[in-house]
C-alpha cells in the first residue's frame, strides 16, 4: 500500500515525508515516518447504471478516487482492497469503527454488514499487512461488510446510490502501519489525522473558553425526565384536540428537592439536565418548544430551580431538539420537513409526539435554532446544553428545491446548530458519537447499543474502545447505552463503564417506552422519598467512583488491550493506567492485586 507509517525513521528510495502526519505521531511518542511503498489494487465493482462494471484499479499515493462520473446513477459500488483479506486460522483480526473486533477464526461461510460509521475509519492485521483506512468521500453512503467465504476473510465497503448520482467521488485513504502495531494505534492515527486538520481541538485547549466544559468533565451528568405523552402513542397524527394526556414525574418542585438532597448527600459535581420541561413534555410538540410546560410550574418555577442549582454549586442544562417534527405543533409546516428525491416527507418513528417527521437541517437552523436557542439561554441554563438526535445518526439530506441540502452541507448546518449551543450555554452533548459532528461536540450521551461483555455477532470477538482511543480527551462520553444508571446495574456494566473511560450518566425516569427499553429496565424515580433516597444514594456511588477517574477525560486514551483472559488495561497519554479484572479470581499487575470483578488504577 503505497502510504506506509514505518517504525524505522531512516530514509528510503522512493520514501514521501508527511511531516504534520510524522509530528503528530511523534507527539505521541510513535517514531513513525508516512512512507510510500510499492502500489496496491483494489477491486472496484458497480451494480446498475450504464456503468456496471468490475475493475482493478491502483492506489495513488495510498488514496483510491472512485470518480461520481465513472459510477453515474448506480444501485452500489463495492471496494473490495486485494491486500484485505486473511485465511481462517491466521493471526491477526480486524476491527470496525464500532469497537467490534473479530480474529480470524470462523471456519464457516458467514458475514456481518456495518450499516452507518460513527467514524469513517476501519482496520486490519494480517500476518502480511497491518493497515488503517479513512473514508473522506461518501462517508456517510456506506457499509462496512466483513466475509467469510470458502476459508478466507475479505474486508470490503459497499456503497449504496439507488440509481441515483453520486453527491461526490468515493475517497479512501489507506495507510500501513508498522506490523506490531494494533487498534490503539489505528485509532492514534486517524485522531491525530483529525487533529493535524483542525476538525477537532482536544478538551484542555477549548476550556480556556469554555469553563463549563471543565467542571463538566469533572461532573457526573444527571438527567431528569419530567413529563411525556405515551410512546408509542395510540394516536400517530396528533392535534391540540386529540393529543393524549400528559404524565407529571417530577414537577421543577421536586426536581428542586432532588438537587438538594445530592448536595447535602456530599455529591460534589454534577450537571442536571431536565428532559421534558418544554411544551407538553418530553418529545411531546417539537418543533415547538416554549412555552415552558405549565404543569411542570411554569417559567416563574423553572427559574428558581436553575438559579437555585446554581446556588448550589451545580450546572444546569435542558434537553432540546432540532431534528424531530410533529403534526401537533403549534408552527407545523410541511414546508421545512425532509423531502426524499420523489417530494416525500422525509417520515420517522412514532414517539410521544405521534408520528415524527425528519425537520430539514437548513431550516431548523433558520427557523429555530438560531432564535430558539438564545432564548433557552436566557432562563438562566449553563453548561453542555444537550440536542437531542443530532449526532446519533449520519446527516440527513433534503431535496426540497427551496432547502436542497447534500449530507456535507447538512453536517454543516448541524455544526451551526451546535455552535450556537456553545455560544449562548457554554457547552454542547447530542446523543451519539457520529464524528462529522465532533468539530463543536462536548458530549455525546453513548457511544454503542450493545451489550457489555457480550459477542454481538458470530464473527465478533469482543468489543474494544476505539471510539474512546480517538475521542478520549477531546468529547466526553458514556460508553454504551447499559451504562446509563451503572451503579444499580450488574458487575459486569459497572466495570465496562471503568474499561471504556466514560463519563457515569444517571437517568431519572429513563423507563418510560412501553416495549424496548434501551437503557435497560433498572430505573431510578423520584415518585416517594423513598425512591428519592436511592435514586441519591445511586448518584453519590458514581460521583465518588468518578472523582479517582475524572482527571483522565483531559488526556488521550493511548492504550487497550488484553492482560489475560477477563481482564484488561487501558493506558492514558499521562501514564495512568487503569487494569479492570472481569474475573472471578484476582490478578497481580506490577506486583499489586487487582481484586475480582473490580478495578486498580496504576
Amino acid at each position: 500500500m503505497p502510504w506506509r507509517i514505518d517504525g524505522g525513521g531512516r530514509k528510503e528510495k522512493g520514501v514521501v515525508r508527511e511531516r504534520r502526519c510524522h509530528r503528530a505521531l511523534v507527539a505521541l511518542g510513535m517514531l513513525f515516518v508516512c512512507a510510500l511503498a510499492q502500489a496496491e489494487s483494489v477491486r472496484v465493482t458497480v451494480s446498475g447504471g450504464p456503468g456496471a462494471s468490475t475493475r482493478h484499479q491502483d492506489l495513488v499515493n495510498g488514496e483510491l478516487v472512485v470518480s461520481a462520473a465513472s459510477v453515474g446513477a448506480a444501485d452500489w459500488v463495492e471496494v473490495a482492497p486485494d491486500f484485505a483479506t486473511a485465511r481462517v486460522g491466521e493471526a491477526g483480526h480486524f476491527v470496525l469503527p464500532n469497537g467490534f473486533l473479530g480474529t480470524f477464526s470462523c471456519a464457516t461461510n458467514a458475514e456481518y454488514a456495518l450499516g452507518k460509521s460513527m467514524m469513517p475509519m476501519f482496520g486490519m492485521k494480517t500476518p502480511r499487512t497491518t493497515f488503517v483506512a479513512f473514508v473522506d468521500g461518501m462517508p456517510w453512503d456506506y457499509r462496512t461488510i466483513v466475509r467469510v467465504r470458502d476459508g478466507v476473510y475479505s474486508l470490503v465497503l459497499r456503497f449504496g446510490l439507488g440509481r441515483r448520482q453520486a453527491e461526490e467521488d468515493i475517497r479512501i485513504t489507506f495507510v500501513t502501519l508498522p506490523q506490531d502495531a494494533d487498534y490503539p494505534q489505528m485509532a492514534a492515527a486517524y485522531r491525530e489525522r483529525r487533529l493535524a486538520r483542525g476538525d477537532v481541538r482536544p478538551i484542555v485547549a477549548r476550556m480556556k473558553e469554555q469553563p463549563d466544559l471543565a467542571y463538566a468533565a469533572r461532573a457526573v451528568e444527571v438527567r431528569i425526565r419530567q413529563a411525556w405523552k405515551p410512546a408509542p402513542p395510540p394516536i400517530e397524527e396528533q392535534s391540540v384536540s386529540n393529543e393524549p394526556p400528559m404524565k407529571v414525574a417530577v414537577p421543577f418542585s421536586r426536581a428542586g428537592e432532588f438537587v438538594r438532597a445530592c448536595r447535602e448527600a456530599g455529591v460534589n459535581a454534577a450537571e442536571f439536565c431536565l428532559v421534558g420541561w418544554n411544551r407538553k413534555g418530553h418529545d411531546g410538540r417539537y418543533p415547538q418548544i416554549f412555552p415552558v410546560e405549565p404543569e411542570l410550574g411554569g417559567e416563574t418555577e423553572l427559574r428558581k430551580l436553575i438559579a437555585e442549582t446554581q446556588r448550589l454549586g451545580y450546572r444546569m442544562v435542558c434537553h432540546n431538539n432540532h431534528s424531530d417534527c410533529y403534526r401537533v405543533a403549534a408552527c407545523w409546516d410541511d414546508e421545512f420537513v425532509i423531502k426524499d428525491a420523489k417530494g416525500n416527507l422525509s417520515r420517522n418513528a412514532c414517539w410521544s409526539g405521534g408520528r415524527m417527521y425528519n425537520l430539514c437541517p437548513r431550516r431548523a437552523w433558520e427557523l429555530f435554532a438560531s432564535r430558539d436557542l438564545s432564548r433557552i439561554a436566557d432562563l438562566g441554563f449553563r453548561g453542555l446544553h444537550y440536542i437531542d438526535v443530532l449526532s446519533i445518526t449520519g446527516p440527513r439530506a433534503c431535496f426540497d428545491p427551496r432547502h436542497a441540502l447534500t449530507k456535507r452541507e447538512a453536517a454543516r448546518y448541524v455544526d451551526l446548530i451546535q455552535r450556537e449551543a456553545r455560544r449562548t450555554m457554554g457547552g454542547c452533548g447530542s446523543e451519539g458519537g457520529f464524528d462529522f459532528a465532533a468539530g463543536s461536540l462536548d458530549y455525546a450521551l453513548y457511544i454503542s447499543y450493545s451489550k457489555p461483555g457480550t459477542r454481538p455477532h458470530p464473527l465478533v470477538d469482543r468489543i474494544v474502545p476505539l471510539w474512546q482511543l480517538v475521542y478520549n480527551g477531546i468529547i466526553l462520553s458514556g460508553p454504551f447505552t447499559a451504562c446509563t444508571n451503572y451503579t444499580i446495574k450488574d458487575r459486569e456494566t459497572q466495570l465496562a463503564l471503568v474499561e471504556f473511560g466514560g463519563r457515569p450518566m444517571f437517568y431519572i425516569h429513563s423507563a418510560f417506552v412501553t416495549g424496548f427499553q434501551w437503557m435497560g429496565t433498572a430505573d431510578l424515580t423520584l415518585d416517594s422519598p423513598e425512591h428519592l433516597a436511592a435514586a441519591v444514594a445511586a448518584v453519590k456511588r458514581g460521583a465518588d467512583e468518578y472523582a479517582q477517574l475524572s482527571d483522565l477525560q483531559f488526556v488521550y486514551m493511548t492504550d487497550h488491550r488484553l492482560l489475560a483472559p477477563g481482564v484488561t488495561l487501558t493506558g492514558y497519554a499521562n501514564g495512568a493506567e487503569v487494569v479492570v479484572n472481569h474475573t472471578e479470581s484476582p490478578f497481580l499487575y506490577r506486583g499489586q492485586k487487582v481484586p475480582a470483578t473490580s478495578w486498580r488504577r496504576f
